[in-house]
């Protein structure tokens, strides 16, 4: 090989280096596997009037690839609400100046006919007790 491609793919290499020490050093404001029946203490399910809201169970539901690793939040009702929230790890942060990344995962086993999963980042203000849907919200993902 020449002495070009040679340096070219050390760039490369270090390039690729640089880029994985920078994202194994990102910093996790939240994070959830539900991989623990604790997840009750850091979970808060609404109670706000007005809604007939559903109740959450905590399973692999129908399908998975391992019954302990896969167990997440499930409704358990058809035709009911659900309201649940979790405060960031320090209640607060701020990301100016950098990127915010959130990921989430959803699966969906009956056939819905109408409504879906949101996931919403609100600010220190909400009272997890009286989440509802018109709650203020800083960030919303969903159908």
């Amino acid at each position: 090989p020449s002495r070009t491609l040679v340096v070219q793919k050390m760039v490369n290499r270090l390039c690729l280096i640089a880029l994985l020490v920078h994202a194994i050093s990102a910093t996790v404001y939240f994070r959830e596997d539900f991989d623990s029946p604790r997840w009750r203490d850091k979970w808060i399910q609404s109670e706000h009037s007005g809604k007939e809201f559903g109740k959450f169970e905590w399973t692999a539901g129908k399908f998975y690839g391992d019954v302990d690793k896969d167990k997440g939040l499930k409704t358990s009702e058809d035709a009911r609400f659900y309201a649940i929230s979790a405060k960031f790890e320090e209640n607060k942060f701020s990301n100016e100046g950098k990127d915010l990344i959130v990921q989430f995962s959803v699966k969906h086993e009956q056939n819905i006919d109408c409504g879906g999963g949101y996931m919403k980042v609100f600010d220190c203000s909400l009272d997890q007790k009286s989440l509802h849907g018109d709650s203020p919200y800083v960030i919303m993902f969903g159908p």
